[in-house]
């Protein structure tokens, strides 16, 4: 087991990110598009971490071509096909804004990291989420955005917050 840890940092060590993302992806149609494409903006790693429905993998896709990912339409089907394939789930359990971090904010669709702190923001200010439609409080969701969200997000009744 030392010994296996050891080639492995070793290994780690030696590649460059790109090569060690490469390694850790499968083999399969789509995987250079994909390194290159994801990779371009974040670690290919929390795609590794992800498993999505071809749709939630698409509306993925959709936000990063939105924050600025530059791929053709051929590129962006074919990193859809890879990842659709390779990291299949369930459709996204939806996302409890009481408990939610920055970063689990920022995987819905039209939510920045300036919207995931106000949205924080009111979390800490209210004492959380009473009914999910208290969002549309939030400085710059309206109507539109919050019925895109709806299906994606729930809560629990938020818990006594302790200093």
């Amino acid at each position: 087991m030392f010994s296996r840890l050891l080639v492995v940092v070793s290994v780690a060590g030696v590649l460059s990110g790109a090569a060690l993302m490469q390694a850790q992806l499968p083999d399969a149609p789509g995987k250079d598009e994909t390194v290159r494409v994801c990779g371009s903006c974040h670690a290919v790693e929390r795609a590794l971490s992800v498993r999505l429905s071809r749709e939630g993998w698409q509306d993925t896709i959709a936000k990063m071509v939105d924050l600025g990912a530059k791929a053709s339409d051929e590129e962006r089907a074919t990193v859809l096909n890879y990842l659709a394939e390779h990291f299949k789930g369930e459709a996204p359990r939806p996302l409890n804004l009481n408990t939610a971090t920055a970063a689990d904010l920022r995987t819905l669709p039209n939510i920045g990291a300036a919207t995931a702190a106000r949205i924080l923001e009111y979390r800490q200010k209210n004492g959380g989420f009473k009914k999910i439609e208290d969002l549309m409080n939030v400085r710059g969701i309206g109507e539109k955005t919050f019925l895109k969200l709806k299906p994606l997000i729930t809560i629990t009744p938020p818990k006594a917050f302790s200093l």
